[in-house]
């Protein structure tokens, strides 16, 4: 299934370095398919694709240009006519999950020890070397 993120970019008017470095960063990423410059101040990377990780590419943006905010994450809007035509020729399609098993956690111990406390049968009070 295809989403759709959106990151608002902090550029400074027409600064196309920084605009290439957003896409070079956005389509390095696995899962991208394509990326695009919207909104009004056209500062806001709208990239659609396929289990995109937005945290991850967020955050690569922040350290990479300054400051990144994560807009919105969605399905990818598609034209209705078409999604209709082909939702009418397919089946239902069933979605499998897949479960990892959780390793089992291991707590390391000290052995317990006993404990000896030894005596010494020679009494210092009653030295009678002084």
């Amino acid at each position: 299934m295809k989403q759709k993120v959106v990151i608002r970019l902090s550029l400074s008017g027409n600064d196309q370095k920084c605009r290439t470095k957003a896409f070079k960063v956005a389509v390095s990423q696995p899962g991208v398919e394509s990326a695009a410059m919207t909104g009004d101040a056209k500062n806001q990377l709208e990239v659609v694709g396929e289990q995109i990780d937005s945290v991850k590419l967020t955050s690569v943006l922040r350290k990479t240009l300054g400051q990144a905010e994560l807009v919105s994450v969605g399905p990818a809007g598609g034209d209705k006519k078409k999604d209709e035509k082909a939702g009418s020729d397919k089946k239902p399609e069933v979605a499998a999950v897949v479960t990892q098993p959780q390793p089992a956690l291991y707590y390391y111990t000290y052995p317990q020890c006993p404990v000896y406390q030894v005596t010494d049968s020679y009494d210092q009070s009653n030295c009678s070397i002084m």
